[in-house]
This record gives structure tokens, sequence and C-alpha cells, in this order.
């Protein structure tokens, strides 16, 4: 029901987009902003679908894998491991491979199929054959170094750069701009985000579950009060640094205010450009000062 309701978003915004393109006239970036969303929701679909997918089955497997545990010895759970193993290096490689194939067209199936296969079963064989058959997958510290390296590299490219190739995936225009700050904000926010919730005093935690509290209970009433006050800092700090970043990203095509003082700028009409440079010192002043209001009334 979640994957239809996704489509049908994504097509509806595709179609309102597009009906607003032709109608709004000057305005007609919004229409296409609009249609990018809906564009890339609906390019989505498959990963969410995949990723909804696999949560379910990785799911039954478990329960399996745990009634086999109990009920098996530990050499026939061994030669499970191993087997298993080995399928899921392979696997797992032959991925890779073909994410990278994607981007390189090597056009050969050695490189780009068997040597992978080859590669991640041995690897998967040989980390079976380690490993001890009862000992439990860290599954979580997995996930966490993944979604750490990933946010990592994303956050390492400027977003002047990114901005330069948002331009060319979806055009000139707001959008690229938007997409670009985003990308960036979503990285550099994780970051903090996530040290902060690794630098939470301990205390709090050891109360809640003196009185017995389940993990849920714990993270609402030990957890949140503490991160609360430094999510809502940091966010209206990266807001800040996204209003000042919008005027440099305009000047690669990404629209607004930024875009408008390049072109002013290149015909030599410093008298308009000089009113956009005092409306984006206002707006820049007026945003730092609602920010620290805001942060002094919550924070």
């Amino acid at each position: 029901m979640t994957i239809l309701s996704i489509i049908l978003f994504g097509e509806f915004t595709k179609l309102t987009g597009k009906e607003l393109e032709n109608v709004l006239g000057p305005f007609s970036f919004l229409g296409y902003a609009l249609f990018q969303i809906g564009d890339i929701t609906l390019m989505l679909v498959p990963a969410i679908t995949a990723i909804a997918f696999g949560g379910v089955v990785v799911s039954l497997f478990n329960k399996v894998g745990l009634s086999l545990q109990d009920n098996l010895n530990t050499k026939i759970l061994k030669i499970i491991n191993v087997v298993i193993s080995t399928i899921a290096g392979a696997i797992l490689f032959a991925l890779v491979m073909a994410v990278i194939n994607w981007f390189y067209q090597f056009n050969n199936q050695r490189i780009s199929l068997y040597y992978p296969v080859l590669i991640g079963g041995f690897a998967g064989f040989i980390l079976a054959a380690i490993a001890k058959p009862k000992h439990p997958l860290p599954t979580g510290f997995i996930i966490y170094t993944i979604t750490r390296t990933i946010l990592n590299a994303l956050r390492s490219i400027e977003p002047l750069v990114m901005a330069i190739i948002a331009v060319i995936w979806v055009g000139i225009g707001p959008f690229a701009g938007s997409l670009a700050l985003a990308l960036h904000t979503i990285a550099a926010l994780a970051k903090l985000y996530s040290e902060q919730v690794e630098s939470i005093d301990d205390g709090p935690l050891e109360a809640i579950h003196a009185t017995g509290a389940n993990k849920l209970q714990t993270i609402v009433y030990a957890v949140i009060p503490q991160i609360v006050p430094p999510y809502i800092s940091f966010t209206m700090y990266r807001w800040d640094i996204n209003v000042r970043m919008s005027t440099i990203i305009g000047f690669v095509g990404g629209g607004g205010i930024g875009f408008l003082l390049q072109q002013n700028i290149n015909l030599l009409s410093y008298r308009a450009a000089s009113v956009q440079m005092l409306a984006i010192a206002i707006v820049v002043a007026s945003m730092d000062y609602i920010s620290s209001k805001i942060r002094e009334r919550i924070v």
C-alpha cells in the first residue's frame, strides 16, 4: 500500500508540474521543479521496494536462523554458515562490480561478473571458516559504518560542486541549487546529530533503566530530551548557512538571486547588482536575527 501511494504521489506530482510549467509563464521553474520531484520519486520506487522486500526476507531468515541455531549442532551450523556466506559474498561483490561497471562500462563479463563472483565467494568462505558458528553478526555496526561512510563522502563534496552536477542533471534553475544544498545539508546535519546522540549523558539512561522501562520508553524519556535542544540549534545554524550559500550556488546556474546577480554583473548593470547585494545583506541579517531569537526561545 505504501509503495502504491509513493507511485501515485510521483505520477500526480509529475502531471501537476507539467501543467504548471505550461501555465505559470515566468514562474514556470516552479512547475519544472515539481516535475523533477515527481520524476525522482518514481525513480526511487524500485530502490524502496527492494529495501522493503529485503527487510522482510532478512526478518524471515533471521527467525529461521535463530530456530536452527537452537536445534542443530555446531558442525552442521558451520557447514550452513560456510555455504550461505560463500553465496552471499559472491552476490555482494557482483552487485558492487555491477555498480562500478555502470559507470565505467567495461564490456567484459570476466571483469564485471566472473572475477567478482569468485573473489566474493572466496572471501565469504574464508570469513565463515574463521567465524564461530553461533557468533552474532554485528548488523547494527555494519549499517552504521556503511551509512556514515556514504554521508562522509557526500559531505566531502562542496555544495558548489554539487550544484554544478545538479545543473547538468536537472538543468539550470532553483531546483538544481535546492538539490545541491539539500544533499550537503543532510550529510552535515547527520554527522552533527549522530555525534550528539553518541555524547549524551548516561545518568538519565541508567535512571530510566532502573525503573524497568523498555527500549522505546528509554529513548523517549532519556535520549530525546537531551538531543532536542542541540538538534534545533544545529538546524537553525545550518539554515543560516544555506541562506548565505544560496547566493554562491546561483553563480553556477542554481537559480535564485545569485543567478540574477551574476547576469547583472555580466551585463555591467551595476546599479541593479548593488540593489541585489543590498537585498542579500538584509536577508542574511534578518535570518541571523530570527534564528537567534528562535534559539533563545526554544533552546
